[in-house]
């Protein structure tokens, strides 16, 4: 095999169904993506904690609509997961998930307010279910990440469109989606897959699009 082909079999992604098996590798793209699209290692203590939030529930709570980039070693390089009815999965994140996690993480570190673990964990330790965001007429939602190593090489953009063919199959009209402020590569990216501003606040940028 010449070296241009052994290249290009190892920039080469699929996407696949996400399983039990992939949870880990899961966990650790969002990791090492979450700060703003850049390595968050140096902010937690746990290297799990970030993913049990923002991962693990939907691996668990929405497998049909969790799907993973793989690459050719079949090692997690991203991840596309979502939830249908959003009102609904955050209802069962209250009463199916967040036990588990009281379990994990049976009381919130205060004393250590230098890395972020203490706000993921009060979190779990929180049952309102007002906190989460919804929207009128784009009733699902998704979180995607990618690995650098798979990034600017399209297959973000087939991760979301993807998902949004699942989305619609099953009814949905309409998704939306957070972000940080600041991450100005990801808003250009959403806003070149239609996706337009339908709200914000000092930590987050809301942004939804129309499936009908």
């Amino acid at each position: 095999m010449s070296a241009s082909a052994q290249q290009s079999s190892l920039d080469e992604f699929n996407i696949r169904p996400c399983t039990i098996a992939d949870e880990d590798g899961a966990v650790a793209v969002c990791l090492h993506t979450g700060d703003s699209g850049n390595d968050a290692c140096s902010f937690f203590n746990d290297p799990k904690v970030l993913g049990y939030r923002f991962v693990s529930p939907y691996i668990h709570l929405s497998p049909d609509l969790s799907f993973v980039l793989k690459d050719s070693k079949e090692e997690v390089s991203g991840y596309v997961l979502a939830a249908l009815d959003s009102e609904l999965f955050y209802q069962r994140y209250v009463d199916e998930w967040l036990p588990k996690m009281k379990q994990i993480y049976v009381s919130i570190p205060l004393e250590d307010r230098v890395k972020r673990d203490w706000e993921v964990i009060q979190g779990f330790h929180s049952n309102n279910i007002e906190s989460f965001k919804l929207f009128e007429g784009y009733p699902s939602h998704l979180h995607i990440d990618l690995l650098p190593k798979a990034q600017g090489k399209g297959y973000g953009t087939k991760m979301i469109c993807h998902i949004e063919n699942e989305l619609k199959q099953r009814g949905s009209k309409g998704v939306h989606l957070g972000m940080a402020p600041n991450n100005t590569r990801a808003f250009k990216f959403y806003t070149k897959l239609g996706f337009s501003i339908l709200a914000s606040d000092e930590d987050t940028l809301w942004l939804g699009k129309n499936l009908c």
